[in-house]
């Protein structure tokens, strides 16, 4: 019995190990999958909104941002 414990531990160790990684690796494929109609629809009318895009159907330049500029900080500052 002792000779078959030493023999299989390295698979009870590594199957487990495998499922983790398989299980991490392709779990999160599901949570990028596209976006429905209405889901899209909605950004496109909250950008429109924001202002982010035109009438003319152009994008608007965004400003840049700092890294480390404190939320909300104008380019004066």
């Amino acid at each position: 019995m002792k000779k078959k414990i030493s023999i299989y531990w390295p698979l009870a160790v590594i199957v487990p190990l495998a499922a983790v990684a398989y299980l991490h690796a392709y779990g999160d494929a599901a949570t990028h999958a596209p976006l429905a109609a209405r889901q899209v629809t909605a950004e496109l009318a909250r950008t429109v909104s924001y202002g982010y895009i035109t009438d003319g159907g152009t994008a608007k330049e965004l400003p840049v941002v700092r890294r480390g500029a404190p939320f909300g900080a104008s380019e004066a500052s």
